[in-house]
């Protein structure tokens, strides 16, 4: 007689709970979580990059718990679900039991990582909200990115027949996550589509667009507005030492205090084409509307659910080809 699916559920959450490495999933997510929070911590949002990169980092740490979370779940027990089938295992109810089961890690997860980075980080209080308030915002979307990933591993997990084989399989995985994205550099225009495919870019999506990063200053704009002050206190301090020390120093110049206030105004101020530095305000994947927002939540749907259909397939196989 097979077990139903809230059966295998039940099972799956009783022997988690009897294994240590439930406990050392919340603890490993705790260390994961604070160490990253600590590093970008300083002065995140005050520019553009800083923001990217510190928001690179929190996927990247959603990526790393969610894969690793999950991709030895059923490889790692083939001997048994082997054994289990001829007592009426289905399948379906266990793919099924334990996307429920890692959707609670998930969840979990989740928890530690957006306490312990609102904890540490000082995040913008003026931010706009999209589909709801910021912080909610931010907690489905880590849920999501994680949750993706868990799927991911699940797949893998699904499909190769040993654990040494997932462990091989999954620095692939987050190379291509991590070089796919286009986050660290850019790529050819014949791969580019392939940055679509990655759970990085998405993620990294959706916590630009829930606090704006677009509209904040890139580095490149205020370095370059600190050197033209500088420049135009310089200018100006010349000429004034120069009209000082010529013949006519101690006459008074109609309107030469207006004029030297323009000019340093107009040194100061110069306007400078943001593409010569490099500077882009309108990045697409950063479009902070309630509508991209979804979009982006849709498409970490999608990914996950890809991945929930790759366990079901190579899980089938497997187990009926053994």
């Amino acid at each position: 007689m097979s077990l139903s699916f809230f059966g295998q559920v039940a099972m799956l959450a009783r022997e988690s709970f009897n294994k240590r490495s439930e406990l050392m999933m919340g603890a490993s997510a705790l260390i994961i979580s604070s160490l990253a929070a600590w590093v970008i911590r300083y002065r995140m949002f005050d520019y553009y990059e800083n923001a990217k990169v510190g928001f690179f980092i929190v996927v990247c740490c959603c990526l790393w718990m969610g894969l690793f979370d999950s991709i030895l779940c059923i490889c790692d027990a083939r001997d048994v679900l082997e054994r289990d089938k001829f007592s009426g295992l289905n399948p379906y109810s266990f793919v099924f039991a334990n996307v429920v089961w890692q959707a609670v890690h998930a969840l979990l997860q989740t928890g530690v990582l957006f306490w312990m980075t609102t904890s540490i980080i000082e995040f913008p209080i003026e931010t706009k909200a999209l589909l709801a308030p910021a912080m909610p915002e931010y907690l489905v979307t880590l849920f999501l990115i994680t949750f993706a990933a868990q799927m991911l591993g699940l797949g893998v997990s699904a499909i190769v027949r040993t654990s040494q084989q997932a462990l091989t399989v999954a620095p692939f995985i987050l190379i291509y996550e991590l070089i796919m994205s286009e986050t660290l550099f850019g790529l050819p225009d014949a791969v580019r589509p392939l940055r679509e495919t990655t759970i990085v870019r998405w993620g990294l999506s959706g916590l630009g667009t829930i606090f704006d990063i677009d509209m904040l200053p890139w580095k490149a704009e205020t370095s370059v507005k600190k050197i033209m002050r500088q420049v135009s206190y310089q200018v100006t301090g010349q000429v004034n030492g120069e009209v000082s020390s010529s013949p006519v120093g101690g006459l008074p110049i109609p309107f030469f205090d207006k004029l030297i206030a323009r000019l340093q105004d107009y040194i100061t101020n110069f306007p400078l084409n943001p593409g010569v530095l490099g500077v882009n305000h309108n990045l697409p994947e950063y479009t902070a509307t309630a509508a991209y927002l979804g979009h982006v939540w849709a498409v970490l749907g999608v990914l996950a659910l890809a991945g929930i259909v790759l366990a079901l397939v190579g899980f089938r196989r497997t187990v009926e080809i053994r």
